[in-house]
This record gives C-alpha cells, structure tokens and sequence, in this order.
C-alpha cells in the first residue's frame, strides 16, 4: 500500500515534537509551532471545525436484488479514524497537564482544537481585564522613574498582544 506524505509523517515520527507544552501563558508560541507543523504534514483539514469521518460504511441501497445485504464496511472511513487519531494523540501530547485536564474529554481532533480555542479565549479575556485593572490602578509610589516606566511598558505590551 502507498503512503500519502501525511501517513508517512505521521507513522515514522516525522511531527517535530512541540518544544513548549501548552499552558496558560503561552499559547501563541504553542499555536505557531502546532499549526505549521500539521500545515507541513497536510493534515490541518482534521483541525477544522467542519471535520468530520465519511460514513462508517458503503451506501447499499438498490444495488440487489429482494435480498437483505448486510452493510460494507468503508475503507475512507478506517482510514480518517485513524489520521484523525494520530492528529489528536499529537495534539495531546502538546498540552501541560493543566490544560490536558481541561480538554481530555475530546473524541476528535477539532473537538480539541475548539476547546483549546476556547479555553485560551476565555483566559484571553480575563487577561485583558486584570491588565486594564492594573493599568488604572498602576501608581509609581516608592520606585524609581526608570521601574515604573518598565512595569508600565511591560502592561501596554500585554495588552497589545
């Protein structure tokens, strides 16, 4: 049997290993890593929130005569199973232990993917709050010119990204 390039990635190791686990802090650095390497292995259509398997098994209908047949399993279908398995087992193994704990139950890989997306949106958005928050409440009090400035920088930037 002929190996497409993504089955050959996937079934020699050819995913480089993410050098940095998911965890709340770093999610761009992780997102940037995943995805270009499932955009290397072409293997980004499991990721999609439209991804779903073809049918379990081959349409039969009208193709005998009075007679009961019973349904033909469908290759496509045991093939996606197992692409999509390899993409998930690949993307948990990218996660820190508190985010895994948080997604685990995921059956597929877009489920994952639009868990992890929502997850880092919601901490996104606490973020941002508790940024603008100490923001307002910033006050220079007994630190140098030059440490406010620092903190104060350091804010903006966690605000720009």
């Amino acid at each position: 049997m002929a190996q497409t390039p993504a089955t050959a990635a996937l079934s020699f190791g050819l995913l480089p290993m993410v050098t940095e686990k998911l965890t709340k802090g770093n999610y761009g650095m992780w997102h940037a890593q995943v995805s270009s390497a499932l955009k290397g292995a072409q293997l980004t259509g499991f990721i999609k929130p439209t991804a779903k398997p073809p049918p379990e098994f081959l349409d039969t209908a009208g193709k005998s005569d009075d007679k009961q047949v019973d349904p033909l399993p469908n290759p496509e279908y045991e093939k996606w199973v197992a692409k999509d398995s390899q993409v998930l087992s690949y993307l948990f193994s990218s996660l820190s232990k508190e985010i895994f704990s948080q997604v685990s139950s995921a059956s597929i890989a877009a489920e994952l993917w639009a868990a992890i997306q929502a997850l880092h949106a919601s901490q996104s958005r606490a973020r941002v709050i508790a940024t603008r928050m100490a923001l307002t409440t910033a006050s220079k009090e007994a630190s140098t010119v030059v440490e406010y400035f620092t903190k104060m920088k350091g804010l903006t930037d966690e605000m720009a990204s």
